[in-house]
């Protein structure tokens, strides 16, 4: 079995798997031994742990991009199936909805809801009569902000894909039988288009990580009481004009941003192999229909 993981003989990437982990207990050991008695990526200007701030960041980033991405599913879902199903005015209305949606700035219209949000806040101060109350109501705003300007772009997929599925021999099979559209939907297009759902969401999550480090930056994000990679990157500019200059700050939040970004990538390259249908393990394609397989 060893010299099979070690040739890379086996349908799962052990070796890699090995190596990985051998690294990170590499660098996690040492850091958390260190991490007691010593700052080890240093402090920012008001002496805090710049390692408890990444840490902490990469929390903000995990909330935002999976509650964003629980956001945008049904929108997404709902309205890309239907557009493509029924056709129609149900499409046209739908099509333009996501256009109109499409071409306001993405940045402007988040801007303009966040310091509306602020505003209602701010007017009605005894409904979040603490500061940890009022970053949170705005983080999970801020999700439902980007989640309800970010759904276009799955909804015209399945859209799309609805219109090739609704055409197959036995939708219209079902259709010659006066199967119901809601079943035809849940039990026929749904399950068909689930592999794209899927791997959109995930190869979407890494913009959303990057999306919040610079709405955090420009001051639209997350509170600026709040940890994360966008208010460590508007602090640490400051901090880069100090004589001597301080840089340790911006490059642990570029590191660490970093690795949780490819880390989803990685792991959107995975789900794109094993979820989409025209892709074998392996890399072959799969036989289209009426080819010699």
């Amino acid at each position: 079995m060893w010299t099979s993981i070690r040739r890379r003989r086996t349908d799962v990437p052990w070796l890699a798997i090995y190596l990985s982990v051998l690294a990170l207990a590499c660098i996690a050991f040492p850091v958390a031994l260190l991490a007691g008695k010593y700052h080890v990526l240093g402090t920012d200007k008001v002496g805090q742990n710049v390692l408890y701030l990444s840490l902490k960041s990469i929390r903000t980033g995990l909330v935002i991009g999976t509650l964003t991405t629980l956001v945008t599913l049904p929108f997404a879902v709902l309205l890309g199936i239907m557009a493509g199903y029924f056709k129609g005015w149900i499409d046209d209305a739908i099509q333009y909805l996501y256009t109109t949606i499409n071409s306001i700035p993405g940045v402007l219209l988040i801007a303009a809801a966040v310091l509306i949000m602020q505003v209602y806040i701010d007017k009605n101060p005894e409904l979040f009569p603490t500061a940890a109350q009022r970053a949170d109501i705005r983080l999970l705003l801020l999700c439902a902000i980007l989640g309800a300007t970010t759904w276009t772009g799955l909804a015209r997929l399945l859209r799309g894909e609805s219109l090739k599925l609704r055409e197959l021999e036995y939708i219209q099979a079902a259709h010659a039988l006066g199967v119901r559209h809601g079943r035809v939907i849940t039990r026929h297009i749904l399950p068909n288009v689930m592999h794209i759902v899927l791997i959109t969401l995930v190869m979407d999550f890494s913009g959303l990580v990057l999306a919040e480090a610079v709405l955090s930056y420009v001051g639209v994000g997350v509170d600026p009481s709040m940890n994360s990679f966008g208010t460590m990157i508007n602090a640490a500019r400051l901090e880069m004009a100090r004589d001597p200059m301080v840089w340790w700050t911006l490059a642990a939040a570029f590191a660490f941003m970093f690795v949780l970004v490819l880390a989803a990538n990685l792991f959107a390259d995975a789900v794109r192999d094993a979820f989409d249908p025209r892709v074998r393990v392996g890399g072959a394609p799969v036989p289209q229909a009426g080819t010699p397989g």
